[in-house]
């Protein structure tokens, strides 16, 4: 469930990376913001059923639906927002000086366009490419995430990258048996 979530995602952002226009109609972002609401809902009832699952008392339940809306509603709602407006905001500034580097007085196609014109010509311009390639390193984010999850559920595990728990007990215990052995050891031959 937590990889078809994360694919909604991937299909969201692979919508809005290809398809964001300044020509888009409002009509056409119906499907994609419904597949991110699908994905949004489905990581959290994969996060309240993990939860539940693993052995959580019912009187805690309830801190638990909390902490849920608390990431869903406060931190999604507010924290990704205000961080996505700064980097837009960046990006637009360096995408609109480098888009507005071929405007100078002595060039003969701007010298009967207004200047208002040609500045709101780069800024529209300028926010497009900008919203591109903020859509496109979110788009790589999150293709990385999804491989992540799908080869660390498949058989095909890398014991380096993603171990099993049964492999980490195993070490521990041999980590704390050999540890105890040295302390024998010292303790033995010390006068």
């Amino acid at each position: 469930m937590t990889a078809i979530a994360f694919g909604l995602a991937v299909i969201y952002l692979a919508y809005f990376y290809f398809v964001i226009d300044y020509c888009v109609e409002k009509e056409m972002l119906f499907v994609p913001l419904f597949i991110r609401g699908a994905g949004a809902i489905i990581i959290s009832i994969v996060f309240l059923t993990s939860i539940v699952q693993s052995g959580l008392p019912f009187q805690v339940f309830p801190q638990a639906l909390t902490i849920n809306g608390f990431t869903g509603a406060v931190m999604g709602a507010t924290f990704g927002p205000a961080v996505i407006g700064e980097i837009l905001r960046r990006t637009m500034a360096k995408n609109a000086d480098l888009l507005s580097a071929n405007i100078v007085d002595f060039n003969p196609d701007l010298t009967h366009i207004p200047i208002a014109r040609i500045y709101g010509m780069v800024q529209i311009q300028a926010l497009v490419v900008s919203m591109k390639e903020i859509y496109g390193w979110l788009l790589i984010v999150a293709l990385t995430s999804l491989l992540v999850i799908l080869v660390s559920y498949s058989s095909v595990r890398p014991f380096a990258v993603f171990p099993k728990w049964s492999n980490v007990r195993r070490v521990i215990k041999h980590i704390v048996r050999t540890d105890k052995d040295i302390r024998n050891n010292e303790i033995c031959t010390q006068p």
